[in-house]
């Protein structure tokens, strides 16, 4: 059985296709990427998939290696040129989830609607599917995000006449409380609140103890200190002379946060 292939088409396929997969990757890893440096990632990836079809004589093999290696990395530093290593194999991995993902969504149109399956779905169709799918994506990451969003609240440390806005992360797995008054404890990163402290420590200290996977048990630096103060959307919550204990080291590895709310703490309204 031969195909004809109109390489015109499949070239404007591929690209809108390779540049909606790469808006989405921008939109998930926050990326800053310009529209047109997006746009050559496109081009390139849609250039080299008409290549590497129009070459009868390469290996399956070499194909797909090319197809779902080599190019798609290279699209991705074409529109990412600044991306760390460890993010380009992500981004890479979200190319092709995304990527298998319209296949399916492609393939249960044609083999379940009616219409499809007689008539096929033609470019317009595919196009039309791959925004619809992007959308759907874009919009459940987003209200996905305002979730994760929710759990974080600008705090502000007081100690004596010094202040430290910082934000925290209201996280329901904290359960450290105080062995003595049995007040509860937020963790925030000892480096934070060095600026805070650098005139001495407060006088209240308490040894926290602690347990965490990797470690069985532990022991915290807790402080009592002057003030906290939880800045809500619509209301502000102030704990007079709560404890804090002092982690070393990032409680966010991309330094969303910097401190640790005890679930306890928001109940004081």
């Amino acid at each position: 059985m031969k195909y004809e292939l109109y390489i015109d088409a499949f070239f404007l396929l591929n690209f809108f296709m390779d540049t909606l997969l790469l808006f989405l990757i921008r939109k998930i890893l926050k990326c800053t990427a310009t529209p047109l440096r997006l746009f050559l990632g496109g081009a390139f990836g849609a250039g080299m998939a008409c290549v590497v079809t129009v070459m009868p004589f390469l290996p399956v093999w070499i194909k797909l290696l090319a197809g779902y290696g080599f190019i798609n990395i290279c699209m991705i530093r074409i529109s990412f040129p600044g991306m760390h290593r460890a993010v380009v194999f992500r981004a890479a991995v979200y190319l092709y989830g995304f990527a298998f993902l319209f296949g399916g969504v492609l393939e249960f149109l044609t083999v379940q609607i009616p219409f499809f399956r007689i008539y096929g779905i033609g470019i317009m169709g595919i196009c039309m599917t791959g925004m619809s799918a992007a959308a759907v994506i874009h919009f459940l990451y987003g209200r996905w995000q305002e979730g994760r969003n929710r759990n974080l609240v600008p705090v502000k440390i007081v100690w004596q006449d010094r202040e430290l806005l910082l934000q925290a992360l209201i996280d329901t797995g904290n359960s450290l409380y105080e062995p003595v008054s049995g007040k509860p404890v937020s963790i925030v990163e000892r480096e934070a609140v060095r600026s805070v402290f650098a005139g001495g420590k407060p006088e209240i200290f308490r040894a926290i103890p602690f347990h965490s996977i990797g470690r069985a048990h532990g022991i915290l630096e807790g402080y009592q200190i002057t003030e906290l103060i939880i800045l809500g959307e619509n209301e502000k919550i102030k704990i007079e002379k709560p404890f804090v204990g002092l982690f070393d080291g990032k409680l966010s590895a991309r330094a969303a946060y910097r401190m640790i709310l005890h679930p306890a703490l928001m109940k004081h309204v």
